[in-house]
């Protein structure tokens, strides 16, 4: 019997990180059928691509960060074809549903990478294409908001 090949071994863990892969989409583009799309887009090239991955380092940070550049290549693209320029991102944030969601670009990504998916502050920052310090303040700004959010629609307690 021989050896599961690299390739194996990713679809399999592939399928287990689609959920997580689909939530960092969401945040990404604010809607659940662009992170459909996106989702399926990077798991057909890691698929495709699976021979680069040498299985050094978690699976997870290549996919994450494939996934981030996976869009804003997408992002480029779109801008390019848009007359004047239009800014989608705040198109897309405009539909964007849900507390984390509705946070300001950037904010979301690093919240979920952090605070909700464990990443250490190195890996989502490398995740993001951005510094550690960049990180460290977008999520300080994500915790201020959804504070702020809290404190204004929570009841005073007597």
């Amino acid at each position: 019997m021989k050896q599961p090949t690299p390739s194996t071994d990713i679809r399999r863990d592939l399928v287990a990180l689609l959920p997580r892969l689909r939530r960092f989409a969401l945040t990404l583009t604010g809607s659940v059928p662009e992170a459909d799309e996106l989702t399926r887009d990077v798991a057909g090239k890691a698929i495709q691509k699976s021979h680069h991955w040498k299985g050094e380092g978690r699976l997870e940070n290549w996919l994450f960060s494939m996934m981030r550049s996976t869009y804003a290549d997408e992002m480029k693209k779109r801008r390019r074809m848009e007359p004047g320029g239009a800014d989608i991102s705040a198109a897309e944030a405009g539909r964007a549903r849900g507390a984390v969601l509705a946070l300001p670009d950037g904010l979301a990504s690093a919240f979920l990478l952090v605070d909700v998916e464990g990443f250490t502050y190195p890996e989502a920052a490398a995740i993001l294409g951005i510094n550690v310090d960049l990180l460290g303040s977008r999520l300080c700004a994500a915790r201020l908001t959804f504070a702020a959010t809290g404190s204004a629609t929570s009841e005073r307690r007597a």
